[in-house]
């Protein structure tokens, strides 16, 4: 068993939520199988292996109904770490009624594109009204590649000040950044020790274009870092959520998803999911999850570089 995962710890979590039956969902119990769970870096949380992403529940013309029971079928299922964003559509509003009963189950992120104080903070109450709670666990400064570093980290009235604040503010409780580009500015926020997670894209093919993986993994470690992958399948093609739309890397769904989780220092994969086969296939993947070979490695690192020719840098610049 990888060392990193720790079985135990997700069944007393999972009984301590009150998750299955008692949650009122029609769920008798957890599957046989579970999912794992991993330590959140210095948050001291464990999370489940598996993050459901609200992308494509927020987006994808879903009724409120429908959501709730998408969601409550995830946490059922042992997910207990959900991200959502206020650009998801209504993902806020739709995931409120479900926070409002298992909030103390989830590990529950939101994000900000702003980058002015005032507006982040209006941002974060807002996504508190809408979610219905009176904290998230944690907030991302979101697409941290597409704004100025120095303006973030140190300007007064910047991102990484409005966050301090909202955490004092008792809003949130740990700091996070995301995106999908420019890893250096993703090193460069993490060598502050101010950053308590970071989500970013990694998978076996931008490895080879982006390489989030040498360029954040190790300071991460070094600072206690959370690390969280998305983009783990390459994204939605043309990043198309409203409809239902192939991943990039969908013909490699398991060894991606096993790529990921065998990076040292990653906590979690997030991935968005649209239906109840997409939730079942998720879980079940991810439950069973085994390292790749150093064979199976060796052959995905190889068709990685080839891909990764033609694909190219389709999240953006580089550098």
């Amino acid at each position: 068993m990888d060392p990193r995962i720790n079985r135990r710890g997700f069944l007393a979590g999972a009984a301590a939520a009150g998750w299955g039956l008692a949650a009122g969902t029609g769920a008798a119990a957890l599957p046989a199988l579970g999912l794992p769970q991993r330590l959140l870096g210095r948050t001291g949380y464990q999370t489940s292996t598996l993050a459901l992403g609200m992308a494509p529940i927020g987006m994808g013309g879903h009724t409120p109904a429908e959501a709730e029971r998408l969601v409550n079928e995830a946490i059922d299922l042992g997910v207990n770490y959900i991200d959502v964003a206020p650009n998801y559509a209504n993902a806020e509003e739709k995931l409120g009624p479900v926070m409002q009963r298992r909030r103390q189950g989830v590990f529950l992120v939101t994000k900000v594109e702003s980058q002015q104080k005032p507006q982040i903070l209006d941002q974060i109450r807002n996504s508190l009204r809408l979610l219905k709670t009176d904290h998230v666990d944690a907030v991302h400064l979101h697409n941290l590649g597409d704004f100025k570093l120095d303006e973030v980290l140190q300007d007064p009235n910047g991102g990484l000040t409005a966050l301090q604040e909202a955490k004092r503010l008792g809003y949130l409780r740990f700091i996070g950044i995301s995106g999908h580009l420019r890893p250096w500015k993703f090193a460069g926020a993490i060598a502050t020790g101010q950053i308590d997670l970071v989500m970013t894209a990694i998978n076996f093919v931008d490895r080879h274009t982006y390489n989030f993986e040498e360029t954040i993994l190790p300071l991460a470690r070094q600072h206690g870092t959370a690390v969280v992958a998305m983009k783990v399948l390459g994204g939605a093609r043309g990043m198309v959520y409203n409809q239902p739309t192939p991943a990039l890397l969908a013909d490699h769904y398991e060894s991606a998803i096993r790529y990921a989780l065998g990076l040292t220092g990653i906590s979690a994969v997030v991935l968005g999911l649209r239906d109840t086969n997409e939730i079942r296939q998720a879980v079940k993947t991810v439950g069973q999850y085994r390292p790749l070979s150093r064979g199976e490695l060796a052959a995905l690192t190889a068709q990685g570089k080839q891909l990764a020719k033609t694909i190219g840098p389709h999240f953006g610049p580089v550098v």
